[in-house]
């Protein structure tokens, strides 16, 4: 999801709405007014051009949606577990993808990094900064058995006089009706798996937890919810369960909008994304590469359109168990 907003002013003021749903990964992109200028400002964003870019991240140690976004970010925007040696000012890292230097904050932790690159695009200047930076921190996580997460990136393309931030829409505030008419305690299991779902800052296993629920809820509950009909002797109908609309949704995805879920779960989640995060080696010899960008930007797109349909399915199974407890009762 991208945004553009007016670089000039020092802060602004974005509907959390326009942001996306809660827990999607987009870009803000801040476009500086020129007056010589004569592009507009998708053309700016799309050059082609090789161009030099500059890139920075804050390190963190938990995964959190920001509710401000700020991008003025520094060493003391980050936190880790990983602390640079006493008379470090900084560490110089290099890998097989790239280099960058690690910047310390005030408590001696390393949590800010910065890197320039040169590349056609700030897609390809992403790739490139995070190419070297995950398979760095992926190492040393390893090493000091300690977490560790990327926070906001600011990527400034200075020829354009454009700088992009990463963010991850947050959550609204929600007022709960206390008044529950009735919980089912077959759906249980569906609700935890959800929940987890949501606590969980990964898509990749976020994923994971959609495609149990679908699997469970189109599978093994549905079936055993007509088979108690039957031995019941009760008539009940389900509704036909479709992929819902959302202009949120990838463009890769919008032609199962209106499809049945099932249809997208067999011929989409199993087939491409199931089979590789549940396999470390897939049938055609491809391994998942979870700091891979490619990867990384797959499951994040994927994951919202799952979680509307697992929405969905589990609206449908309720209104089958509410009609199967009200006719058997």
């Amino acid at each position: 999801m991208k945004k553009i907003v007016d670089a000039m002013a020092r802060s602004t003021q974005i509907p959390p709405e326009s942001l996306g749903p809660p827990g999607i990964k987009g870009l803000l992109h801040f476009v500086q007014n020129k007056q010589d200028e004569k592009r507009t400002d998708v053309d700016r964003l799309c050059d082609p051009s090789v161009r030099q870019f500059r890139i920075r991240a804050t390190l963190s140690k938990n995964p959190q949606a920001a509710e401000h976004i700020d991008a003025n970010i520094g060493p003391e925007d980050g936190s880790t577990y990983f602390l640079c040696p006493n008379l470090a000012a900084r560490i110089n890292a290099a890998t097989s993808a790239g280099q960058f230097e690690i910047k310390k904050n005030s408590r001696g932790e390393m949590s800010f990094v910065e890197s320039t690159c040169t590349a056609a695009g700030y897609l390809a200047a992403r790739r490139q900064f995070l190419e070297a930076l995950f398979l760095y921190l992926d190492h040393i996580s390893y090493v000091a058995n300690c977490p560790v997460f990327i926070g906001t990136v600011r990527i400034d393309d200075p020829a354009n006089a454009i700088t992009i931030i990463t963010y991850e829409a947050p959550c609204r505030k929600v007022t709960v009706n206390s008044h529950i008419s009735e919980l089912f305690v077959e759906m249980a299991p569906v609700y935890a798996m959800y929940r987890e779902a949501k606590n969980s800052h990964s898509d990749f296993y976020s994923f994971l937890c959609y495609y149990k629920i679908l699997e469970g809820v189109l599978g093994h509950l549905r079936s055993d919810v007509f088979k108690t009909a039957r031995n019941k002797r009760i008539k009940i109908k389900g509704a036909r369960d479709v992929v819902p609309e959302s202009v949120d949704i990838s463009d890769r995805y919008k032609e199962y909008i209106g499809k049945r879920i099932k249809d997208f779960f067999d011929k989409v989640m199993t087939p491409k994304f199931r089979n590789a995060v549940a396999h470390f080696k897939t049938g055609d010899g491809k391994i998942l590469n979870m700091s891979a960008p490619e990867h990384i930007d797959n499951y994040a797109d994927i994951v919202l359109p799952c979680d509307l349909c697992v929405r969905t399915a589990i609206e449908g199974h309720e209104a089958l168990l509410a009609r199967l407890h009200s006719k058997g009762s």
